[in-house]
């Protein structure tokens, strides 16, 4: 592309021409569109569907809902604790200073076989407690507990503060 620069006088000057070079600016846009449009697609390619409740979170107004007991699992240092609403609570520490999946794992399994119809659970971690441990722990909640079925345990995990569990 050449730009021409005229003097406009009667001097006798000459014409001064210049070149711009318009491929370094046709180069970096076609870098930021690649970049614009490979960094969209990949951001919903892994999560983890979880929602954020609390068991004294407000119902909508359209339909009263009945009052169902909530299960909760609370982690802490300790280790775990299943409980619920209802004011049951089932101990769970740990064994050797790590958190006992296996004992987790069959208490669930009980829960489910006295209320197969249950598919919530809200995972209530306290501060300090490390992220591979709660997902360890939703990963327990969300297998099968039996092969005949190939639906998981626990299916509509919330996750909630420790405060804010209400028990």
């Amino acid at each position: 592309m050449s730009v021409s620069v005229d003097s406009g006088g009667k001097g006798g000057k000459k014409k001064v021409d210049s070149e711009v070079n318009m491929v370094p600016f046709i180069d970096l846009l076609v870098v930021t569109i690649s970049f614009l449009i490979i960094t969209a697609v990949w951001t919903q390619l892994e999560r983890l569907n979880a929602t954020q409740q609390t068991p004294g979170q407000a119902q909508q107004m359209d339909q009263p809902q009945e009052e169902r007991i909530r299960l909760i699992l609370q982690i802490n240092d300790a280790g775990f604790t299943l409980a619920d609403t209802a004011g049951t609570r089932i101990p769970i520490p740990k064994q050797g200073g790590k958190y006992d999946l296996n004992r987790l794992s069959t208490e669930l399994r009980n829960i489910k076989r006295q209320d197969p119809n249950r598919r919530d659970l809200i995972v209530s971690p306290e501060d300090g407690v490390k992220y591979q441990d709660i997902i360890a722990a939703m990963d327990f909640a969300l297998r099968d507990s039996d092969d005949r079925d190939n639906e998981p345990d626990f299916p509509d995990i919330s996750v909630s503060d420790a405060s804010g569990t209400g028990i």
